[in-house]
């Protein structure tokens, strides 16, 4: 049968071509995307700093108190211990503006005693000896066009500073300059006091050992010296530990001078299953298609006594040698598609500037498995459809297949219900309300309901719209009109193959897009309103990072003539159990985002206070995160708080509703944490004027946000379009361009299956001249053939994804208008339409070109 199936191949070269593109479009995407998430997940971000070092450890910043670093001291395989601190300092010019752009590199201060971490040498100058004094690497002073002796302006600790540059310095050895990262050195005293860790914590170890000791033997007896020193530490979330002690290529991670990708290996994973499942949908609507144009062929070899067996056997034959091919040429191209979307990510700084692709035969090899599986169950499905031709039938040249009506009212009714559940499901997951188990995976089963439901429904939408447009199509183009509006209406299902991946591509661009600024909106709404302020302080945003405002700016914000009230807020990760005794410990193993405030918290924070009020007494719990953790107003609970050094227990003062669904669910005075963790600068400075708009109270803190430095003094109505503006960009990650990308591939899928099965048509097109149809008729035709299958695919792809959208702004009409990006949907279904179109032309004049000269012989 495999010769058989190999012979039926090479008679329809069409149908051969389009299933075999389609399924190197499927593979390849499917390999791309895995070797992307193998790389994020091996990826190691270049060792810089620490390249002396053999061994660093290092977590939340202030981790290490002095007697953590007095314990690893101790060690009999250590040499040395060099505490380090690392903090934000930028070199601004003589306007006061950044030298660097802020998003291009990274700029730390540390003390200069971690000079030998690297190592960093003096070549020019000194070493700074006072408060006043700084030295910088020479990429970095020759940015600023300054020399030793000359002054600078720094912004650092919040506020901005003026130094005198006591010389430059540059790593010893030929390693050469660091990369991606900018260079402050410090006096020690005065780097902790810039960095505010307080009594005496400092950021990281790098540890020298001694010779002939084994530098991961080292680290492993230093974690658990280390963890015994934060036992109030609260574990975050998957991917985020508070401590690390690494050593070899993992140290870099450290440094902190790049986003680590490695974060983002869950993520692709997520998006490699979506890719997966759309691959399938691809590759499924190829070969379904093939088989179904050739239905009739397979029921006359059941009338020359093929059994079932054969058939089934032939089917799955021809999609293993399809398969087969297909996903090896794709795994192929895979690893150019790989690099080439690298390459776009990483331009848009999705990406930081190191990543690079890691090549695997894994990914490969993953590829071409999906590929054979998806060509062998879509096979055997769609042979049990050729099956139900009756020879009989076959032979008396009928061609249609009577599909059992239950069976039909079936696929209708779980594919308006799988499209439903996808709506249902994104709506639970961009609200929060998810359960956790789901919250990893919430996309992937909206993604593949989509797919199944447009799958089971495609065909007869298209069904649907031919039977409505007959009539007017037949008014515009009374021949090639109304013919078309014929076939595609009796053989809708062999469109079905094509018409899925047109929908479900417009479907997940559009709701990559749609997503976005519904989702930006949802974290705006959520971050304003929990905000009661007149005015609020704040830095830029830069690698998901704020730059931070000093306690001093809170305390000069507070002294200004017409304020009454203010309060700084950061956020970390911590937990609360109940002090009950018996409780049970399971409760430790999650943590939920918190807001430490200093200051005015009940004046300046609306979480809508169910219980309780606000006050430095205690703690505010999020009504859904007590409701958890099974906590309740009056009672104590014991706090922990990232990187810690012991629990610390409080009474819950409060109960409030904005905790989004237990993912925000505590609120601590910062007082409480003082001696416990690091005070680090403010995300967010709130301010309550005597009079709202004072606009004498706006220039005096416009006057302060100068002397300080890249503040920003924005009235609420500013601070909710900043806020969009951000978390927009910020948002804009991987997921959302890998699924539009995605989107137009398999477009350009469905579009290359649309256009060579035309060339296998030259049967068809002979019958039509036989009853004097004039080339021109037949042209027009296949144009009508293409618009009833291009544009009810896309008008079901732009349903879908106004339906999904609808839901995720909570049935706001006005904001889903707003959301859709009609624009690129457009441009997608005209391109898909145009192309569509003009390859059909082309492929369906040169077959009745080679039926001209064959009636000619």
């Amino acid at each position: 049968m495999s010769a058989i199936a190999w012979k039926t191949l090479l008679r329809r070269p069409g149908a051969l071509l389009g299933a075999f593109l389609m399924i190197v479009i499927g593979a390849s995407l499917i390999s791309a995307f895995s070797l992307i998430r193998h790389s994020a997940v091996n990826a190691e971000p270049p060792v810089e700093r620490y390249r002396a070092v053999p061994v660093a450890a290092g977590g939340t910043e202030g981790l290490f108190t002095p007697d953590a670093v007095d314990r690893v001291r101790g060690l009999s395989a250590v040499q040395e211990v060099v505490p380090e601190l690392t903090f934000t300092a930028i070199v601004l010019d003589a306007g006061g503006q950044p030298v660097l752009p802020l998003t291009r590199i990274a700029q730390f201060g540390h003390g200069w005693s971690s000079a030998k971490l690297t190592p960093f040498a003096l070549s020019a100058g000194r070493a700074p000896a006072g408060d006043g004094e700084v030295v910088l690497d020479r990429e970095l002073a020759a940015a600023a066009g300054v020399s030793p002796g000359d002054s600078l302006g720094l912004l650092v600790a919040g506020a901005k500073r003026t130094y005198r540059l006591a010389g430059i310095a540059e790593p010893a050895g030929s390693a050469g300059p660091l990369a991606y990262q900018r260079t402050l050195f410090f006096a020690d005293e005065h780097a902790a006091e810039l960095a505010g860790r307080g009594a005496g914590r400092v950021d990281g170890l790098g540890v020298f050992v001694r010779a002939g000791a084994d530098p991961a033997a080292v680290a492993a007896a230093i974690r658990p010296l280390l963890s015994a020193t934060i036992q109030g530490d609260a574990p975050g979330p998957a991917g985020l530990p508070t401590l690390q002690v690494l050593t070899g290529a993992d140290r870099g991670v450290l440094e902190g001078s790049l986003p680590d990708d490695r974060a983002t290996g869950q993520t692709m994973g997520m998006l490699t299953a979506i890719v997966a499942l759309m691959a399938v949908t691809v590759i499924s609507g190829a070969l379904i298609t093939s088989v179904r144009r050739r239905s009739r062929q397979l029921a006359l070899l059941r009338a020359v006594g093929g059994t079932p067996g054969q058939i089934r056997v032939l089917c799955c034959a021809e999609a293993l040698l399809l398969s087969l091919l297909g996903g090896l040429a794709g795994s192929l191209v895979g690893l150019g598609l790989a690099e080439l979307l690298v390459a776009a990510l990483r331009s848009r700084e999705v990406f930081n500037p190191a990543f690079r692709v890691v090549h695997s035969v894994e990914p490969l090899v993953l590829a071409l498995a999906i590929t054979l599986v998806a060509g062998q169950v879509a096979a055997w499905l769609t042979a049990r459809s050729a099956l139900r031709i009756r020879p009989a039938e076959a032979l008396t040249n009928a061609s249609a297949v009577t599909e059992d009506t239950r069976r039909s009212t079936f696929k209708i009714v779980f594919g308006v219900l799988a499209l439903a559940g996808a709506g249902v499901i994104q709506v639970l997951g961009m609200s929060g309300l998810m359960p956790p188990a789901l919250r990893g995976v919430y996309g992937v089963l909206a993604s593949g309901l989509v797919m199944i439901g447009i799958g089971l429904v495609g065909s007869w939408i298209v069904y649907g719209m031919a039977r409505l447009g007959r009539v007017p199509v037949a008014r515009l183009s009374p021949v090639g009109g109304y013919l078309a509006a014929a076939n595609v209406r009796f053989k809708h299902r062999r469109y079905a193959g094509v018409v899925a991946p047109l929908a479900v591509g417009v479907a997940l661009a559009g709701w990559a897009l749609s997503s976005l600024p519904l989702y930006t909106l949802s974290m705006t709404e959520e971050a304003a309103d929990r905000v009661d302020a007149d005015f609020i302080l704040r830095t830029p945003l830069v690698r998901e990072t704020y730059v931070g405002l000093s306690e001093d700016v809170r305390k000069a914000a507070a002294n200004l003539p017409g304020v009454t009230t203010t309060a700084g807020l950061w956020e970390a990760w911590a937990q609360a159990t109940p002090s009950r005794p018996g409780q049970d410990g399971s409760l430790q193993d999650t943590a939920t985002y918190a807001t430490i405030v200093t200051g005015a918290a009940g004046d300046l924070l609306d979480l809508q206070v169910r219980q309780g009020a606000l006050s430095d007494e205690g703690v505010a719990v999020g009504a859904a995160y007590a409701r958890q953790r099974g906590i309740s107003l009056g009672e104590r609970v014991q706090v922990r708080v990232s990187g810690a050094a012991e629990p610390i227990e409080l009474p819950v003062v409060a109960v409030f509703a904005l905790d989004k669904g237990g993912q925000e669910g505590l609120v601590l005075p910062g007082a409480a944490l003082a001696g416990h963790v690091a005070a680090p600068l403010y995300d967010r400075i709130l301010v309550r004027a005597e009079s709202a708009g004072d606009p004498a109270l706006s220039q005096r803190l416009d006057a302060l946000a100068g002397q300080s430095g890249l503040v920003k003094v924005e009235t609420p109505a500013e601070f909710r379009r900043e806020y969009a503006a951000e978390r927009s960009a910020a948002t804009s990650n991987i997921g959302i361009l890998a699924v539009v990308l995605v989107g137009g591939f398999l477009l350009l899928a469905a579009v290359i299956a649309l256009v060579l099965s035309a060339a296998d048509r030259a049967g068809e097109f002979h019958s039509f001249r036989q009853i004097n149809a004039a080339p021109r008729q037949i042209s027009l035709m296949v144009v009508w053939e293409m618009v009833l299958t291009v544009v009810p695919a896309w008008v079901l792809g732009v349903a879908a994804t106004g339906w999904m959208a609808l839901l995720m702004a909570g049935g706001n009409v006005e904001e889903t208008l707003r959301a859709l990006p009609t624009g690129t949907m457009a441009v997608f279904g005209a391109a898909a339409l145009i192309t569509a179109v003009a390859g059909c032309l082309l492929t369906s004049r040169t077959a009745m070109r080679s039926l001209n000269r064959f009636e000619v012989t």
